[in-house]
This record gives C-alpha cells, structure tokens and sequence, in this order.
C-alpha cells in the first residue's frame, strides 16, 4: 500500500478546549516519498489547525504529526497527505511519486458542546 493513515482525536468536546489531533502516515513502498499533510474541516478554524507537515515518509520510519487547536462548534474533520516533488527533504533527494494517485485523505467528526 502506498499510503496507510490512522487519525486519532476525540470523537467529543467542549467548545473552546484545547485538544490534539495525531495523525500517523505508513508506507509499505520500499522507495521513500515527500509530503505534505494538512487538515481540512467544514468549519473555518485559525491557528495551528492550519500548520501544514512536509517530511520524508519512508517504510521503515512511519510519521506522527500533531495538531493541537480549539474547535469553535462542531466539524468534520478532513487529514489531507500530498506526495510531492521537493528538494532537501528525503536523503540525497531519493524519492519516488507514485503514478495512479498522489492525492490521500481521511475523514472523522468532532462533536462540540458550548
């Protein structure tokens, strides 16, 4: 599989509070990859929610990334992962793209009580 992605945040919350979503990123390519996560939600959210990871996603070192953010209501929340061309961040600029998709995405939601 090119890309296996595990979301863990609370299903609940009050509103205002501080929580963290984790998202961790496998592969089981051999070769490595660049990217790039970023969360998406049907609700607009500020700050850290909109910090966006690139790194070097390779089989043998999966990825944890961290949000931390306070939901203003209810949401879905959507983790987005971008394989991309980009120098400096896997060694020596060995990296592969895979060819049927580059694009990868999970959902979850997040209820919020005021």
């Amino acid at each position: 599989r090119v890309m296996i992605m595990d979301i863990q945040v609370p299903s609940r919350a009050n509103a205002n509070e501080l929580i963290t979503l984790k998202l961790t990123l496998q592969t089981e390519l051999r070769e490595c990859m660049v990217v790039k996560a970023y969360l998406r939600s049907n609700t607009t959210m500020d700050g850290s929610f909109n910090h966006v990871f690139t790194s070097c996603l390779c089989e043998d070192y999966p990825r944890n990334l961290f949000w931390n953010f306070k939901p203003k209501s209810s949401m879905i929340i959507t983790a987005v992962v971008d394989v991309i061309r980009e120098l400096n961040i896997c060694p020596n600029d060995k990296a592969v793209i895979p060819i049927n998709a580059n694009r990868f995405y999970t959902s979850t939601s997040l209820l919020t009580y005021k």
